[in-house]
């Protein structure tokens, strides 16, 4: 499915935005702009006279408008205490980090009195529009999980697939990366890939294919996969790309974005709301396309 095409027809019926320190314009301009073009609601979270502030600068429509609403946090911690809350009540559909470090903000998610967590673990999907490539992936996980192992790699794994077919995408192709596509005892995330499918194969599940580990090029190119004389469905045509580690995938989301000028939406899953955790370095686009990917989950 293409990038864009992923984004139509969006959900916005009564969509209702949570945003943890939000007083910064770099995150302000993609969501005052998602808010005018979808009519959503958002739930401002920060100091109140700075918040204020900014919105005025901003543009004198937004002091006072209906869509906005204002609550007061005089620090990090108690803006993701009342951001989370935001969303575990039901007030909120989306929980978005502002300008606070994420570590703060996922011990309030994790935080088991607001009872957010939904899934086996969470997870960060990064879906990419590269491009060369015929089509969306989504890479995971470049954020979240350091160093996860077999059992942990199933449930990113079944995490990804639960979100692919949100995206209509229903019965995606999934690879599991290495340096090599051969089982090497030295090499743990080709290892892990072959336990990770026999637990997946075990399971009987039929809502996706799965191959590994594959290389890179093997898993997006099939002239690569040709030249190797690699048989596989997922070669080529892969929808979700498995990093064996975070510093390999944060690695690859950062190449493709800085190096090969790729578009990207991310979220964090698995909690009973979508999580947007964008860093200041993102781009306005990519703020927007993340939020618009969390509402394109809801569905």
């Amino acid at each position: 499915m293409e990038f864009d095409e992923i984004f139509s027809h969006l959900n916005n019926e009564m969509v209702a935005l949570s945003i943890s320190r939000a007083a910064d314009e770099t995150l302000l301009r993609p969501v005052l702009s998602l808010m005018e073009e979808y009519n959503i609601s958002v739930h401002l979270v920060d100091d109140e006279k700075q918040l204020k502030k900014l919105l005025e600068s901003m543009g004198a429509e937004y002091a006072g408008h209906p869509g906005i609403r204002i609550h007061h946090a005089g620090s990090d911690a108690e803006a993701a205490e009342i951001a989370v809350e935001l969303a575990a009540d039901g007030t909120c559909d989306i929980l978005m980090k502002g300008a606070l470090p994420t570590s703060i903000i996922l011990k309030a998610v994790l935080n088991k009195k607001h009872d957010l967590i939904y899934n086996e673990i969470l997870s960060h999907i990064a879906l990419f529009d590269v491009p060369n490539y015929h089509k969306a992936f989504i890479l995971t996980d470049a954020a979240m999980n350091i160093a996860p192992g077999v059992e942990e790699k199933r449930c990113i794994i079944n995490n990804a697939v639960d979100f692919a077919h949100t995206l209509n995408i229903m019965r995606p192709k999934v690879a599991l990366l290495s340096a090599v596509e051969k089982i090497n005892p030295k090499i743990s995330s080709t290892v892990d890939a072959k336990e990770v499918i026999r637990r997946i194969y075990e399971e009987n599940m039929r809502q996706f294919i799965v191959d590994g580990p594959l290389q890179y090029d093997l898993a997006i190119s099939k002239e690569s996969a040709a030249v190797k004389n690699i048989d596989s469905e997922v070669a080529g045509d892969a929808d979700i790309l498995i990093a064996p580690q975070i510093e390999a995938g944060n690695i690859l989301y950062k190449s493709l974005v800085y190096s090969a000028g790729a578009r990207v939406a991310a979220v964090i899953v698995g909690a009973k709301v979508p999580i947007v955790l964008t860093s200041r370095a993102d781009s306005a686009e990519d703020k927007f396309n993340s939020i618009c990917l969390a509402m394109k989950s809801l569905s």
